[in-house]
């Protein structure tokens, strides 16, 4: 019995693979092994002779494997005969997946739960700790960079701040401008009830400067520029790029993350003052629209209440949300083994944890603020 179109033959209990198989041969390829299937279960052996195929893609080794598959299930034996490395690799990859998803465990009881908890706690201490260390290397090489500025690629740390900050600069104030208004009306519908509408330029700007605009500017360098050097330095990792420049000698610390560290860096704490200029612009529309406030009122209430300290101390931690932001971003690039799929998580983990670490950071560094800070000024 013999296909007419298919490059196959069957001869009992041997089938013989006469020529290249590809993607359109999967439906009748399919068809007639299930046809020879149903009588060739029950126990044999049967012989699937791959001397004469030149070669199989993907989609017809699958159904080949899900042929064989079906009948080493129900106890007869398939022998492959002539099957090229490439192909028997594919089968192999295709036995590892389904072994996988087979025993993949089900987790229902509570004890599971807890298991699970503790686990993904225990990857997150390994994650802090690793990066905790990764960070250290990075400012010894950023450090030693400094000391010696010709060794530090600064053509590469202008491109990152053009990328990273020139780049962001349309998105955070437009962002922190609507936020100023959206601020201002809500501060000032309420404030207007009790006839306290002259204090809304400083809940503006209170809110603005000491919180919304360094964490705001922070949230949107994380989505971009830590999620850029996460795909950035993965795929060097999947090309073995990394490893590369580690053979030729090159401090690779010094070489891949110091300028992106750097360009940040120096980047954030104009952000973060963009970020603040543009709430404050926000306010003062609503002010001047809502509140029937006069520019003139507006910007004088705001320099009479803020401190040189309230504009300096953002702009300075901004410098530490930069670290943060391009630290996590090249640990988790450098983290990745694999192929592109484990370049996506690691571009997802780079900024999740970013964003985690920089509210953590903004926590501590605001309670530190609160004791540095002169009282507020009503």
């Amino acid at each position: 019995m013999a296909s007419e179109r298919l490059p196959l033959r069957v001869e009992g209990r041997r089938i013989v693979v006469t020529g290249p198989l590809g993607s359109e041969h999967e439906k009748q390829l399919g068809s007639l092994l299930d046809g020879l299937a149903d009588s060739l279960r029950g126990g044999g052996e049967v012989r699937l002779d791959l001397t004469e195929c030149d070669s199989v893609e993907t989609v017809a080794a699958a159904v080949l494997h899900r042929f064989r598959s079906g009948l080493e299930s129900s106890g007869t034996e398939v022998r492959l005969v002539g099957a090229s490395d490439d192909l028997l690799s594919l089968f192999e990859s295709f036995e590892a997946f389904g072994e996988e998803e087979g025993h993949r465990p089900v987790r229902l009881r509570f004890r599971d739960a807890i298991e699970d908890i503790g686990q993904a706690g225990k990857s997150a201490c390994s994650v802090l700790c690793g990066l905790w260390s990764f960070t250290g290397s990075t400012m010894s090489a950023s450090l030693k960079g400094l000391l010696k500025p010709g060794t530090v690629r600064w053509g590469m740390v202008r491109y990152y701040m053009e990328q990273s900050g020139a780049k962001a600069v349309p998105i955070i104030a437009a962002l922190c401008f609507l936020l100023g208004a959206v601020l201002g009306y809500m501060g000032g519908y309420q404030l207007k009830a009790i006839a306290a509408e002259s204090f809304m330029p400083d809940f503006v700007a209170y809110a603005m400067l000491w919180e919304i605009s360094p964490m705001l500017a922070a949230v949107i360098v994380a989505g971009r520029s830590g999620s850029a050097f996460a795909a950035e330095i993965g795929t060097m990792q999947v090309r073995q790029e990394i490893d590369a420049l580690k053979v030729m000698g090159f401090n690779v610390f010094g070489f891949v993350v110091t300028p992106k560290m750097l360009a940040l860096m120096c980047v954030m704490p104009f952000l973060v003052l963009l970020a603040d200029i543009s709430g404050v612009l926000g306010g003062m529309l609503i002010g001047s629209t809502y509140l029937d406030m006069p520019v003139n009122i507006y910007l004088s209430r705001i320099s009479f209440i803020l401190y040189p300290i309230d504009v300096w101390w953002g702009m300075l931690k901004s410098i530490v949300y930069a670290v943060i932001v391009a630290n996590v971003g090249c640990y988790m690039g450098m983290k990745v083994r694999g192929g592109a799929a484990e370049v996506g998580r690691a571009t997802t983990s780079a900024v999740v944890a970013g964003i985690f670490l920089v509210i953590v950071a903004d926590a501590l560094i605001a309670i530190a603020y609160m004791h540095v800070r002169p009282p507020v000024v009503v």
